[in-house]
């Protein structure tokens, strides 16, 4: 996914602010230096849904080749994470939207957070040498319904992400019974003395 320098329109700029204690400060503060992150409320505006980096790049192909609207997104460069951003509410309803998209129940569920998270995120005329954090997908004014852009939604999300886990989880060997022979005599083998 390519990152693209894009203006930020004042709708646009509102929207983030208001997942900030200071809106008007906030909006202030972008106008004069538009490279700055923001960090931002999670639950207020939207949730986010975080993942690995490669597991969320993974889903947001899959999404594009399913012809699904893609949202906006961020990774992290510190860690490998990345963030979707989500409909507010979403993090109540996560649990089942991952057990209805049949999400493997001995591996850990991509994590939805809403109230009482915060998120930072670059601005959306980032900086060549962009710092924490980048866009993976930037918020897209002429995707916008009354100046909230659109958000990933969280059904097709719950499903690509699954699908592609699935693609990424490397496969298990199956056991042989030469195997199932050399893990019941490996504990009984002695172990080397020291000297």
């Amino acid at each position: 996914m390519e990152t693209r320098e894009i203006a930020e329109s004042a709708p646009m700029s509102a929207w983030f602010s208001a997942a900030t204690p200071y809106p008007d400060t906030s909006v202030s503060l972008w106008r004069n230096n538009p490279h700055l992150p923001r960090r931002l409320a999670c639950g207020v505006t939207f949730d986010i849904v975080l993942a690995g980096r490669s597991l969320i790049e993974s889903a947001y192909r899959l999404l594009a080749r399913y012809e699904q609207p893609l949202g906006p997104a961020v990774t992290f460069t510190n860690i490998r994470s990345a963030a979707v951003l989500v409909p507010r509410g979403t993090s109540a309803r996560w649990p089942g939207l991952m057990t209805a998209a049949q999400w493997p129940g001995r591996v850990s569920q991509p994590a939805c957070l809403g109230r009482g998270h915060a998120i930072l995120i670059p601005a959306l005329a980032p900086r060549p040498t962009a710092g924490l954090v980048r866009w993976l997908v930037p918020p897209d004014d002429e995707q916008t319904i009354g100046g909230v852009p659109l958000l990933t939604s969280p059904v097709p999300l719950a499903r690509c992400l699954t699908e592609a886990h699935a693609a990424l989880a490397p496969r298990t060997r199956e056991r042989t019974p030469l195997s199932r022979a050399v893990s019941a005599v490996r504990p009984v083998l002695p172990s080397p003395q020291r000297t």
